[in-house]
């Protein structure tokens, strides 16, 4: 469950964007840009109270994924919600730049098991970093998953791997589950030994391959 590394998470969608096509590019991953800690006690300013903090995801994300699924493992469904986007990238300004991402339904079954965002009506998750900060938002990163404080009206954080600490150490007081630890201590090393292949090889590996622009850059990261 945890990871060491602090790589943000950026979807295929906002990198081809930013890169395009260029010779021999390798994949680099950059760092995610809202770090900010939920807790149980509001130390850090942002406490941890039902339904004031909102999920957004993608299902073709893996790194959205775990985060639903941390979640409603620990049964958090009726204290979090969750808004799912599209599965197809979408222009998200035209009349401004090239840039392609996730977009919100602008009606409820306008695709399957996505929806309109429910708290900002955007229409894009750009639009919800733009909301959050408009200067790093121009760096073109707008990636899921997003954790969004609907009090402050502003993304928490929208790292992976610190979402699914929050979700599994933070909310047990509202939780279904709250006896339910996904990273005990006992087995804190052999998690983490498994998240390092884990995260390079397959979630990571996943980016790597799709976006290989050379025969022999695809052939050598699909072994």
């Amino acid at each position: 469950m945890a990871e060491e590394r602090s790589e943000g998470d950026k979807d295929a969608g906002d990198t081809a964007a930013l890169f395009g096509k260029v010779p021999s590019y390798k994949f680099k991953r950059p760092n995610a840009v809202f770090r900010n800690f939920i807790t149980q006690d509001g130390s850090s300013g942002y406490p941890a109270e039902a339904n004031r903090y909102h999920l957004y995801i993608s299902y073709g994300c893996p790194w959205a994924c775990r985060c639903l699924a941390v979640r409603n493992i620990k049964g958090l469904q009726d204290v979090i919600g969750v808004t799912v986007v599209k599965p197809v990238f979408e222009r998200t300004r035209p009349d401004l730049d090239e840039h392609m991402g996730w977009a919100f339904a602008t009606f409820e079954n306008e695709e399957p098991r996505a929806s309109p965002d429910p708290i900002n009506n955007a229409k894009f998750i750009r639009d919800l970093y733009e909301i959050s900060d408009l200067e790093n938002s121009k760096k073109g990163r707008y990636s899921v998953p997003v954790l969004w404080d609907i009090k402050s009206n502003t993304i928490v954080n929208n790292e992976s791997s610190e979402i699914i600490r929050i979700f599994n150490s933070e909310f047990n007081h509202l939780a279904r589950n709250p006896d339910l630890n996904l990273y005990p201590v006992e087995l804190q090393a052999s998690i983490d030994e498994v998240n390092s292949w884990v995260y390079d090889d397959i979630n990571n590996g996943v980016y790597k391959v799709a976006f290989s622009t050379t025969q022999e850059d695809y052939d050598r990261k699909a072994c």
